[in-house]
């Protein structure tokens, strides 16, 4: 695979897991036995909106690419039961939170947004458990407030900026994805549609019914995951964290790389287990697995 190639595979892993955990009608059933609430709350000068659940010590759960708070609930759900207060939300750009200045911050600024909202909560020492991209978002967040965070668990996540290259690689698969919207202003779900074309090796239909759930939050993929993957992270930083990164059995040659540097900042070998990338979405229990096994 070449490492254009390994770069997009990277970006679109989670659009591809949303596609696989899809039922016929393109929604994502999800499981709810919990009570959940949801809120509002204003940080780092936009508003985020929040779902919690359970009871018990406080874990941040940070979706992916393609996804908001509602598309985890079937983690969420697993963790509460595990014994923790779990909040998820919508990242700034997606879903129902708020625009202000977006996008453009990358990873950082969800690192912030995550910070300030971590606060607003009056948590201490949180645990942080992020999914691909939201898995770069976790640990540039240990990296930049680790005042703020305890320990913080990344599945699979996708740092294209740890990676020789790999900035550069991100870049030129998204050369078509800009011309497209160049072109046709305002088209992220066609723009998504060719980056999906791209990745799965046949044209992907921009009314597809099995990438229904995916779509929905198109904009902010096309427009914010390229800048969330690129983040270089602070190496002296997370070899202060206490951190745990999770890979399953058969990761892309970026996503095996980037976990390879990472777990050796991290001073410890990653936790692998016989898992795809979308495991969050098709089986909670092995991710909760890790954060309760640990007791992260």
């Amino acid at each position: 695979m070449t490492p254009t190639r390994r770069a997009l595979a990277a970006v679109s892993l989670t659009v591809l897991a949303l596609a696989a955990c899809t039922d016929d009608e393109g929604t994502t059933p999800m499981p709810t036995t919990s009570t959940t609430s949801t809120t509002t709350i204003a940080a780092n000068g936009t508003t985020l909106h929040i779902e919690r659940r359970g009871t018990g010590a406080p874990l941040l759960l940070v979706h992916g690419g393609s996804e908001d708070a509602d598309m985890l609930a079937g983690q969420a759900e697993s963790l509460a039961a595990a014994g923790y207060e779990v909040v998820t939300y919508d990242r700034r750009g997606t879903g129902r939170s708020g625009r202000e200045d977006w996008p453009g911050g990358g990873a950082d600024q969800h690192a912030d947004d995550a910070a300030a909202l971590i606060a607003e909560l009056g948590w201490d020492d949180p645990t942080v458990v992020g999914v691909s991209t939201g898995g770069v978002i976790a640990l540039d967040l240990a990296a930049r407030h680790p005042a703020v965070v305890g320990p913080v668990v990344a599945w699979e996540p996708p740092a294209a900026g740890v990676i020789p290259g790999g900035v550069e690689a991100s870049a030129a698969i998204m050369a078509p994805v800009d011309a497209h919207l160049a072109a046709h202003p305002g088209d992220f779900v066609g723009a998504q549609a060719i980056l999906l074309s791209a990745v799965v090796g046949a044209p992907v239909a921009v009314d597809d019914p099995a990438f229904a759930a995916a779509r929905a939050n198109a904009e902010p993929f096309i427009r914010d995951e390229p800048a969330i993957t690129a983040a270089t992270l602070d190496e002296a930083a997370l070899a202060q964290a206490d951190i745990t990164i999770g890979v399953g059995s058969a990761p892309n040659d970026l996503v095996a790389a980037a976990v390879d540097v990472l777990s050796g900042w991290a001073g410890r070998p990653p936790v692998q287990l016989d898992a795809d990338h979308e495991v969050y979405l098709a089986d909670p229990s092995v991710l909760t697995g890790i954060v309760a096994g640990g007791r992260a």
